[in-house]
């Protein structure tokens, strides 16, 4: 059984906060994607039950705060990396109808050239918020 990736709960605010400087800057700029591909199967299923294109995508991604951050860890695709764990509610249109959903948010930035939402879907899980 692989070992499970370092969980890292150690952050400061401002060390957040310039995370998402740069993230949201990668996305303002439209260099990021979601992963919708066979092992992404989640992430798929999400956009298109909620109808979210681009646009759609870019506001919510836009919208995270520090204070949706839960965690980091360690990608163990890549030991350079770490993952940055955000969980963020919203409310959203399905099929006329609103909801407000939890989202499950993991986000890489690949050498500040762009990033990838690894996950974008509804949670498995509980996870707890660092700053709260």
């Amino acid at each position: 059984m692989p070992n499970s990736p370092n969980k890292y709960l150690n952050h400061t605010r401002d060390e957040i906060k310039e995370f998402l400087t740069e993230f949201k800057k990668l996305v303002r700029n439209k260099k990021f994607v979601i992963p919708q591909n066979a092992k992404r199967k989640d992430n798929k299923e999400f956009l298109q039950k909620y109808h979210l294109n681009e646009k759609k995508q870019m506001k919510m991604l836009l919208d995270i705060g520090v204070f949706d951050f839960c965690y980091s860890v360690d990608n163990d695709k890549n030991p350079k990396e770490r993952l940055y764990i955000f969980f963020k509610e919203y409310e959203l249109d399905n099929w006329g109808i609103l909801e407000k959903i939890s989202v499950y948010i993991k986000i890489v930035i690949k050498e500040e050239d762009y990033t990838v939402i690894v996950s974008f879907h509804k949670p498995k899980k509980l996870i707890k918020k660092l700053f709260i």
